[in-house]
């Protein structure tokens, strides 16, 4: 008799990593939300922000349009629905990219994105759209997104735009927006916006920035083999180049690459915890400077065979003598 083939399932570690854990993690913020207090700049900014207050927020004013969910949600319920958004937008991006989103959700920035109630998983997803969409208004849609956070997502908006092939159709939907502002609030928004209308508090969370000696660091982005590599490098140089780049923003980044030691690498600052207390999130560069040269070194070794070619022949081009001039036989004959 043929032996029974098992009728046990094989488990499958994709599913553990990419689809059960994130689910769980994701509940487990949501669930939070019921219990504990948190969501200070959800309440504080964002709420306000979609319900029509355009200066209680450091975000661009249209801000307010893309926000308007959050005015029709209950208070009560606010924080534990923006934390299961946050999760589940986090989740599907990363699997649409091919990355693990557990290494994403269990990073420290994911924590303090869900404490603070912060929006940066809408700049995540509008950078996904504009990378991955097919559709032309789509991307337009995604930078529109991506656009609220300027400081964080601008240099990448940029190298997606210079990338892009139909720059007039993909600009058609933040045109529009853009001109739609201007009519309700002025032509002069922009100008009022960048004035503040208080003195600005710098928290614990934006002191994580290598400004100004970073700047040296900005080229890196050309290294990038293709237009997503390109993209990524551009978040994680805007994350230690950029002034009040906060922390729970690497989020904008994990979705596109998170390897499985960017979870430990994310809570290194803990370890001088003991001695500088809150102060210590500062040594938070850790994560998006070991990020970078994950990116930039295979990339630059793949790149500098050719390089070092193409230097050897200028260089020899240089150094070659030039080939005596011969005369024709009609010519010596004048002569």
């Amino acid at each position: 008799m043929a032996a029974r083939p098992p009728t046990h399932r094989k488990y499958s570690w994709h599913t553990l990593f990419y689809t059960a854990i994130p689910i769980q993690v994701t509940l487990i913020f949501a669930g939070a939300g019921f219990f504990l207090p948190g969501g200070e700049d959800l309440h504080r900014f964002y709420r306000p922000l979609a319900e029509g207050c355009v200066v209680c927020a450091y975000n661009p004013w249209y801000t307010h349009w893309l926000l308007l969910p959050l005015a029709w949600t209950p208070p009560h319920l606010l924080w534990p629905f923006w934390s299961l958004a946050t999760g589940l937008i986090l989740t599907v991006i990363s699997r649409y990219l091919g990355t693990n989103p557990s290494a994403v959700l269990l990073a420290f920035p994911m924590m303090g994105l869900v404490w603070l109630g912060q929006v940066d998983a809408l700049v995540a997803l509008g950078l996904a759209l504009a990378l991955l969409s097919p559709n032309v208004f789509m991307r337009g849609g995604g930078l529109l997104l991506a656009s609220i956070k300027p400081h964080v997502a601008g240099l990448a908006i940029l190298v997606l735009l210079w990338h892009e092939k139909d720059h007039l159709k993909t600009l058609i939907v933040p045109g529009i927006v853009l001109a739609a502002s201007f009519f309700v609030w002025g032509i002069n928004w922009p100008a009022r916006w960048l004035t503040p209308q208080e003195q600005f508090f710098m928290p614990v969370w934006g002191q994580a920035s290598l400004y100004p000696y970073a700047l040296a660091v900005l080229p890196a982005v050309l290294l990038g083999r293709d237009k997503r590599e390109q993209a990524t490098i551009a978040l994680v140089v805007s994350a230690l180049a950029v002034p009040r780049f906060g922390v729970y923003s690497y989020v904008t980044f994990l979705p596109f690459a998170a390897p499985w030691w960017a979870v430990p690498v994310s809570y290194l600052w803990v370890v001088a915890y003991p001695w500088l207390g809150n102060q210590a999130m500062q040594f938070a560069w850790v994560l998006p400077l070991a990020l970078l040269f994950y990116l930039t070194i295979p990339a630059a070794r793949e790149r500098w065979p050719a390089l070092r070619v193409r230097f050897a022949r200028s260089q020899d081009e240089r150094h070659k003598k030039p080939l005596p001039r011969q005369e024709s036989p009609e010519q010596t004959e004048a002569l």
